[in-house]
């Protein structure tokens, strides 16, 4: 349950696009978000099951309930099918527009499980994407305006953070003298692209806020003291920074996303920002 933490991002174009006083877009978030978080648990079996073995040879994943014989793969395969059915079904009667973003959602977990994780570099861009659709689908069952800036920005900042977490099993294997990383398709010494790639995509998406800050967030007129926004850039520079120092030295044991919730370092600069936003408005 702890990785529904991720599908939290379904409420971000809730904030940004300032339609959280509007108590209907709230409940039709909260909806999108539990019939996600179904659909994610449904997918979350099947990547399991078809990654079983390598999962059983990994350092930290051969404790997930399948890899270690905690729950049988006859459930997976029984409860997972229902779940799918389940949440697409709701997710018709709560906006057509919400369904196709969360089947396409569907589509691609299920390409990444199956084939394109065994890819190096194909597969970081694949979650990062995933990463996306969280928040494309927020926009899909409010019934806002996709926002370029939103979107590009989310992407390469994913893209970073999916990078970071590959980074760590690259140089464990690269460190380890192991000739590959079980399950996938990189290789120990493929460490310095996992690392420019990664560093480089945050980078731009520090870059793509400051423009949108400048370009757009400033004279929109959404906000009565639009300068303490920049505070969001500078914090997320100080956070991408500690984290890919953790990703570079293998202290990044946890998937980006729930090492922040549970470091307190990054909930200090996550609540920093939230104010930042508070008093911007």
């Amino acid at each position: 349950m702890h990785q529904w933490s991720k599908n939290l991002l379904i409420f971000v174009p809730l904030f940004v696009g300032h339609a959280y006083h509007d108590l209907t877009s709230v409940f039709a978030a909260a909806e999108g978000f539990a019939l996600l978080c179904v659909l994610a648990s449904a997918t979350y079996m099947v990547n399991d099951i078809a990654d079983l073995d390598a999962d059983r040879r990994h350092q930290v994943k051969r404790r997930r309930p399948f890899a270690s014989g905690e729950l049988p793969v006859a459930f997976g395969l029984t409860v997972a099918p229902l779940l799918i059915v389940a949440a697409l079904a709701g997710a018709f009667f709560l906006s057509p527009a919400f369904a196709t973003t969360l089947t396409l959602y569907l589509v691609l977990t299920l390409a990444y499980s199956f084939s394109l994780k065994q890819l190096p570099l194909l597969d970081v861009f694949v979650i990062g994407m995933l990463f996306v659709l969280r928040i494309v689908m927020g926009t899909a069952v409010l019934g806002l305006g996709y926002s370029p800036w939103l979107l590009t920005f989310s992407w390469a900042f994913f893209l970073s953070l999916a990078l970071a977490k590959r980074h760590v099993e690259v140089v464990r294997a690269d460190r380890s003298g192991a000739d590959d990383v079980a399950g996938r398709g990189y290789r120990g010494a493929d460490w310095p692209l996992t690392l420019s790639f990664g560093v480089g995509a945050g980078l731009i998406s520090v870059v793509i806020m400051l423009l949108y800050l400048a370009n757009d967030a400033m004279p929109s007129g959404f906000y009565a003291n639009p300068h303490w926004l920049y505070a969001a850039p500078t914090l997320m520079t100080i956070w991408l920074m500690r984290l890919w120092l953790l990703s570079h030295r293998m202290e990044l044991d946890d998937d980006p996303v729930i090492f922040a919730l549970k470091d307190p370092a990054s909930l200090v600069l996550g609540l920093l920002t939230a104010l930042a936003f508070v008093l911007a408005l």
